[in-house]
């Protein structure tokens, strides 16, 4: 079908260094125009997009509009706490390779994993007065944040029906979420992300207790990081949680 008969434009495209390049939010109208048109004609191209669909836009800014926000796939709403856990696990191992990471979360975007990470985890690192990537925010997260974070999953699913030894919430974090960096193999990787996303069916500790054994009491040092928290009250989780 020859674009002209779209309906789409009447005139010869303009190449983008003619085009008066608008910036700025994106209306609703403009973007029907570009679902309409990548409906048609596919994804791919985005400067010929840009040019034959008659928006005033970078062939970059179609691209980046369409993936992140108007794709029918994409996933809309809060970051779950299953997507949370994936995504600190994942990034233990990859960094800030967020296109790998959203590989594993259906429907994020590249782009909405790393302004997550950088308005939730890094605030909570600020807030705590340590780097992102120090030993003590990472021990921070694996004997503070994910045992009630895993917590709140197993609550919201109604498996979570026995608590266990704080032991047991120890090596979950150890050897599950925040594995080591070195000598593991892809496979080694997919069996652990699987069993981040089955959390629900499996049964683990209320909270890390503070080496009582009884309470639900979250006090105590990690890494040099004071952390004092107790149930519905801690500072970390309602940081984290904030939306």
């Amino acid at each position: 079908m020859n674009v002209y008969e779209t309906g789409f434009i009447s005139e010869t495209p303009q190449s983008e260094e003619d085009m008066d390049v608008k910036k700025g939010p994106w209306t609703e109208e403009e973007d029907f125009t570009l679902k309409a048109y990548v409906n048609i004609h596919g994804e791919g191209r985005w400067n010929s997009v840009a040019r034959l669909s008659g928006l005033k836009r970078t062939g970059k800014s179609c691209r980046l509009r369409w993936l992140n926000y108007l794709r029918p796939e994409v996933r809309r709403g809060n970051i779950s706490l299953q997507e949370q856990l994936l995504i600190l696990q994942l990034h233990s191992r990859w960094g800030n390779r967020w296109s790998k990471i959203a590989q594993h979360l259906p429907g994020r975007t590249d782009n909405e994993i790393k302004n997550y990470w950088r308005t939730r985890v890094q605030k909570q690192a600020k807030q705590l007065k340590c780097d992102v990537n120090s030993k003590q925010f990472r021990d921070a997260m694996r004997y503070v944040w994910i045992p009630r974070l895993v917590e709140q999953i197993c609550s919201s699913s109604g498996s979570h029906s026995a608590q266990q030894s704080s032991s047991t919430t120890t090596t979950y974090a150890d050897t599950i979420v925040l594995p080591e960096l070195s000598g593991t193999s892809s496979d080694s990787l997919d069996a652990q992300v699987s069993s981040v996303s089955d959390l629900t069916n499996s049964k683990y500790p209320n909270s890390l207790q503070n080496g009582s054994g009884s309470g639900n009491t979250i006090a105590g040092t990690w890494g040099g990081v004071e952390i004092e928290a107790t149930d519905g009250g801690d500072s970390m989780e309602s940081v984290w949680n904030e939306e």
